[in-house]
């Protein structure tokens, strides 16, 4: 007697579609061989139950519905269809089918045999349906494989392996959609309005919504990637911690927090110094601070100690600050000519060492950035002033200016 429970849902499930399946079996061969469905002769009931038991799909509003993979591939067995049993098929093939199947079309029409181009043509539509019921078959099987077999593997390599075996698989897949050159079906379907919507306008549509689905299929993958990356490290500690207490079982870790000396590693910040201030209500040390107080000197009186006149305060600047700053100008100036004259690249420090100017190298670089950013728009567009800066430090990623290169742009001198 057999031991399978007849009452589960997983079999009451499977029962029903058969029985779907059986009640309309002429709709579904007749759309099997190209028949369009009438969705307001079926009814929207029969068309819900049919599109929840996956036998029918909806790729988007212009082409209506169609019968899924696994049905499709269930007709192509049932009826010995050897045109369109395919196993193990990628991209390619269905490629080199559709260009064979646009190149007859294109020859029954160039003899006026209409009646056979209509009947490529359907063929072709069935090969484009084939195409994108298995790539969404594919992703549709990616995507239960994420949400049921990596919960079901017992270690976290085995999550890994899982893992990457389907990120090889999508990457197969996008690497096979990457075939499909729209270019070269443009240029197939030339001016023939049937082939240039069927190969164009809706396959070009299917493709974006399968390579955004894998997209996001990858990048699940990567997430879980990580996340059982970590797990395994993890892992890896605790097996290491366990190991070591077994090898040492005496072992007493140390209060960490008693520790009197920090390592170097560890103490890299500066010692903080604790503020202090006075305790005015606390009395035990009155006298002391009355002492202290008592020894600190005298405020001097204001007036006291300054001079019978004070030099007047003048805001003119010396001369000398006048001169270095005008002689600091020219300099900048020189250097900007001698880019234009030699029509490429310079670095200011290179010019200020080669030139034997006596200028502080970060005044120098401060005052070639000052002057280009003081330049009028119209002259500022025929140089582009590149920094080469770097982090102050691993500790603190303020960006220290080292040296600019100022480049001469012929389009700015043009304009």
């Amino acid at each position: 007697m057999s031991t399978l429970d007849y009452h589960t849902q997983e079999v009451k499930q499977g029962i029903e579609r058969l029985r779907l399946l059986g009640k309309h079996s002429e709709l579904l061969v007749q759309n099997y061989h190209g028949a369009d469905i009438d969705e307001l002769q079926v009814g929207a009931r029969v068309l819900n139950q049919l599109i929840e038991a996956n036998i029918l799909r909806r790729a988007d509003e212009d082409s209506g519905l169609k019968i899924t993979g696994p049905v499709r591939d269930l007709l192509v067995h049932l009826t010995s269809d050897e045109q369109r049993r395919k196993i193990n098929v990628d991209v390619g093939d269905f490629l080199i089918s559709i260009r064979l199947l646009v190149g007859k079309i294109n020859t029954a029409e160039h003899r006026g045999d209409y009646h056979s181009s209509a009947n490529y043509t359907v063929k072709l539509g069935q090969e484009v349906d084939d195409l994108n019921s298995r790539i969404a078959t594919g992703i549709d099987s990616l995507w239960n494989r994420l949400n049921s077999d990596f919960a079901f593997v017992s270690t976290v390599q085995d999550k890994i392996h899982e893992n990457e075996k389907a990120h090889s698989e999508v990457v197969r897949w996008l690497d096979g959609l990457e075939l499909i050159d729209f270019s070269e079906l443009i240029e197939y379907a030339g001016s023939h309005s049937g082939l240039r919507h069927l190969l164009v306008r809706q396959l070009q549509s299917q493709v974006s919504v399968h390579f955004s689905s894998l997209r996001e299929v990858q990048k699940r993958l990567r997430e879980l990637m990580a996340r059982f990356r970590q797990q395994q490290a993890r892992n890896v500690l605790i097996r290491g911690m366990l190991q070591f207490f077994q090898n040492q079982p005496n072992f007493k870790p140390a209060d960490y927090a008693q520790r009197s000396h920090v390592v170097d590693l560890v103490n890299q910040a500066a010692p903080l110094r604790a503020s202090v201030s006075i305790a005015l209500d606390y009395h035990q040390d009155k006298d002391a601070m009355q002492h202290m107080i008592a020894q600190m000197p005298a405020r001097a009186e204001r007036g006291a100690d300054l001079p019978s006149v004070a030099p007047p305060l003048l805001w003119q600047e010396d001369e000398s600050v006048l001169a270095t700053r005008r002689a600091l100008h020219d300099d900048v100036v020189s250097f900007y000519v001698s880019v234009l004259d030699q029509e490429c690249s310079g670095s200011a420090l290179d010019y200020l060492a080669e030139s034997g100017l006596g200028w502080d190298p970060e005044i120098w670089v401060y005052q070639v950035i000052a002057e280009y950013q003081g330049l009028p728009e119209a002259e500022q567009c025929a140089f582009y002033l590149q920094y080469d800066q770097a982090e102050e430090s691993v500790f603190n990623q303020v960006m220290i200016v080292r040296d600019v290169e100022l480049q001469l742009l012929s389009e700015g001198l043009l304009a």
